[in-house]
């Protein structure tokens, strides 16, 4: 079942609670029947399984790349999605959707190698197959090995956001299908480049800095790092007044749920004190 073209509509839902602070429930509502499902694209589903597991009520979660995920949504699999990238062109169906966090898309490289800095041109002529020798940006005597994302991962769309805009990703480039293959590819292969979500970097690679910018969480929160992105909880509509997700998502964006954001992401810049 496909809806009719709407206009996206973002807010920072905590302002839309009222004064109630949005907090745990002391006893868990009706959901005998069925649990509240929540779905989230590959990238996100760990820290939906955090949040989920301290809220306290019961959850259906699964996860799969962002083209099936906005599916689910579109085909009323599951009223909400959790997403690191939200579509905004002319063919974008969803309606309403939250900011809960902030995330950085992490360029990364062996350990081994001795650049610690690429320019946004850089990144891209390499992404688009322009540049195909370490020598050509360091002078080390090495081939150039480009890591990218499967088509339709959530990452890689937002990677191509920031990154590429119209322009393809060169078809040479080897196609990764997970963060955990691509951290051990980076690791095991001095020549090779790629990218993951900040949430899963780890010490077996190098992330380097874009635009003299190094990736940290202040530089994120504080939009200094070029390849920002959000994340997002997304539905066709905003939640009723009734709705038991309408407290779950301002309780997200409270600081007692940016602190369980925290683990995994940048929390949002000025949590919503109620």
């Amino acid at each position: 079942m496909i809806a009719p073209k709407r206009t996206l509509v973002i807010v920072a839902f905590s302002t839309l609670v009222g004064c109630a602070s949005p907090s745990i429930p002391a006893t868990q509502p009706d959901v005998t029947d069925h649990a509240l499902r929540l779905y989230a694209t590959s990238a996100t589903l760990p820290l939906v399984t955090d949040l989920t597991g301290a809220y306290g009520l019961t959850f259906e979660t699964q996860s799969n790349p962002f083209p099936a995920t906005l599916n689910n949504l579109l085909e009323y699999d599951t009223p909400y999605i959790i997403s690191n990238h939200l579509p905004t062109d002319a063919t974008t169906l969803s309606l309403w959707a939250a900011p809960i966090a902030q995330d950085g898309i992490a360029v990364i490289v062996n350990p081994a190698n001795p650049i610690e800095n690429l320019s946004l041109d850089q990144l891209r002529a390499i992404y688009q197959g322009r540049i195909h020798h370490w020598r050509d940006l360091t002078g080390q005597d090495q081939d150039l090995m480009v890591l990218s994302r499967e088509t339709g991962d959530s990452t890689r769309l937002e990677f191509e956001r920031l990154v590429m805009g119209s322009r393809p990703t060169t078809f040479a480039a080897r196609l990764v299908t997970s963060e955990s293959a691509m951290l051990k590819l980076i690791a095991t292969t001095p020549g090779a480049i790629g990218y993951v979500s900040a949430a899963f970097l780890d010490q077996t690679v190098k992330p380097i800095a874009i635009n003299q910018i190094a990736l940290t969480s202040d530089n994120i929160t504080q939009n200094r790092y070029p390849l920002r992105s959000t994340l997002f909880i997304i539905g066709l509509a905003e939640p009723p007044q009734d709705s038991p997700y309408r407290p779950f998502i301002g309780w997200i964006q409270s600081p007692e749920g940016q602190k369980i954001v925290s683990r995994h992401y940048s929390p949002l810049l000025t949590p919503i004190d109620q």
